[in-house]
């Protein structure tokens, strides 16, 4: 895409909405060759986009408004490619095992995911006004009650609130495991020694097995005939 002019104000709603675009487009190439994400600052980013300094904070009011778009875009497509994971499989669809696999490989194939829900917390959610936090946040408790009856629709024996909560604890497992199992040089030359071997994380391993424990833990519902789905299945 070619940059806009930085000569011409965009006025209508389709313009407005192409600036944008082409910021957020232009911050997603910059961070893919960025080791850390704080370096994205509103100064390169207008200089890469081809625009002025003040044109850019006419769309986002700070560089964390612009990571948390793009933090924002990525939950859209993460949340499209787990429910095509969960589709798949068949032999073991319907299971918490499925769902943990399925949930770990989908968040690990999306790098630029882990990397900017690792910060969300401690960086992202600062320099916010309290407007757009309060729309990220419910675009959050969206994604969180989908993603749980995508759960509930794969295992109806445990129920959606339940998968809520797992995924509400799920969030937290997600944010410390990317920096634990990404750490700085010196720190993975040092774990790379025999004796602190267990001191080791593996992103997509580890948030699938504490995953499992989770989901394992989940009550299930008692269906119609003394039973729940899961006791069903092992029966037949």
């Amino acid at each position: 895409m070619s940059p806009p002019s930085p000569y011409l104000r965009a006025r209508s709603p389709e313009q407005k909405e192409e600036r944008r675009r082409h910021l957020l487009d232009t911050a997603k190439a910059l961070l893919l060759d960025m080791p850390d994400v704080h370096d994205l600052g509103i100064n390169e980013l207008a200089r890469r986009a081809g625009m002025t300094k003040s044109n850019v904070y006419r769309y986002f009011e700070s560089s964390e408004a612009v990571l948390l778009d793009v933090l924002v875009e990525e939950f859209v497509v993460w949340r499209a490619e787990l429910r095509k994971a969960l589709g798949r499989d068949r032999k073991r669809a319907g299971t918490v095992e499925h769902i943990a696999r399925a949930f770990a490989a989908t968040v690990a194939a999306r790098p630029l995911l882990c990397r900017l829900t690792s910060i969300f917390p401690s960086i992202l959610e600062h320099n916010i006004s309290a407007g757009r936090m309060v729309e990220f946040k419910h675009g959050l408790l969206a994604v969180r009650k989908e993603t749980a009856l995508d759960f509930h629709a794969c295992v109806p024996s445990i129920a959606a609130t339940s998968f809520e909560r797992c995924i509400h604890l799920a969030l937290p497992l997600l944010i410390g495991l990317w920096p634990l199992s990404h750490p700085a040089q010196v720190a993975a030359e040092v774990i790379e020694l025999p004796e602190l071997a267990a001191l080791r994380y593996r992103f997509q391993q580890d948030l699938e097995a504490a995953l499992l424990m989770l989901l394992r833990s989940l009550p299930s519902e008692q269906l119609a005939g003394g039973g729940s789905q899961r006791d069903l299945r092992a029966a037949s």
